[in-house]
């Protein structure tokens, strides 16, 4: 990062900017995470509050939009855990239609592993590469391809019934991606020959990306329109720090 050369009129044009560019984006993703509009809007003005204090401080992103989630992941993180310590007991979440609702898909990611359910959003709501998400996450590409391979799987057993092919349903994972090798597409298609289940896996994936992207419509609240609040409303949890 380098500095603003001190000059507060250039902080607050810069978060002003990164205020209406991206507020929505920080909102979707902490609501589809936390899966409370209440925690999202609050985690949101947490996160612009904190990119306020970083831009005073003379900082300067080199890539705006990362720098700006990677704040928002460990403001959500945070807030994660608080949540966890406080309420260990989950409700199951058994789907009563087959036509997945993004409510639906917003209850069933509440049963994954915190970054499991953070490494599927950044991919599948944001449209984030494998990359990003290995540098936002501070893991390897290989450690991001088994966590989101193992988070699409937890979260199809959860939309619907557990299927048990493992290697296969990898290689449809991979497939989903465009990182499959050319030398193992034969293998599956015959795996797939063989085996309606992993058929219906495979459909079931296809189903379920567009559901994670139904999340994608949902509009920023009312209230997030200006970074700075009227009179009287509340900035959300200043306490949550931007980094671990």
């Amino acid at each position: 990062m380098t500095p603003f050369s001190g000059h507060p009129a250039r902080s607050a044009r810069a978060l002003d900017r990164l205020y209406r560019r991206h507020v929505g984006d920080v909102y979707r993703y902490s609501l589809a995470v936390l899966r409370d509009s209440a925690d999202a809007e609050a985690v949101t003005r947490t996160t612009f509050l904190n990119a306020q204090r970083a831009l005073e401080r003379g900082e300067r992103p080199s890539t705006p939009e990362n720098w700006l989630f990677g704040i928002a992941h460990s403001v959500c993180r945070h807030r994660a855990r608080h949540a966890a310590r406080a309420d260990d007991v989950r409700e199951d979440f058994v789907p009563d239609e087959p036509a997945v609702r993004a409510e639906d898909v917003q209850r069933a990611l509440g049963h994954l592993p915190f970054h499991e359910r953070a490494a599927l959003v950044m991919r599948e709501l944001e449209g984030r590469s494998y990359p990003e998400i290995a540098e936002l996450l501070e893991l390897s590409l290989a450690a991001v391809e088994t966590l989101i391979f193992r988070a699409r799987r937890a979260l199809r057993e959860e939309l619907e019934a557990s299927l048990t092919c493992e290697g296969a349903e990898l290689a449809i994972s991979r497939h989903l991606d465009g990182r499959l090798e050319r030398t193992e597409k034969g293998a599956l298609r015959a795996h797939l020959r063989q085996c309606d289940d992993c058929v219906a896996f495979a459909y079931q994936q296809q189903s379920q990306r567009k559901a994670l992207r139904v999340l994608s419509g949902i509009p920023a609240p009312a209230s997030l329109r200006s970074f700075y609040p009227a009179p009287g409303s509340h900035l959300g949890d200043r306490r949550a720090p931007a980094h671990e």
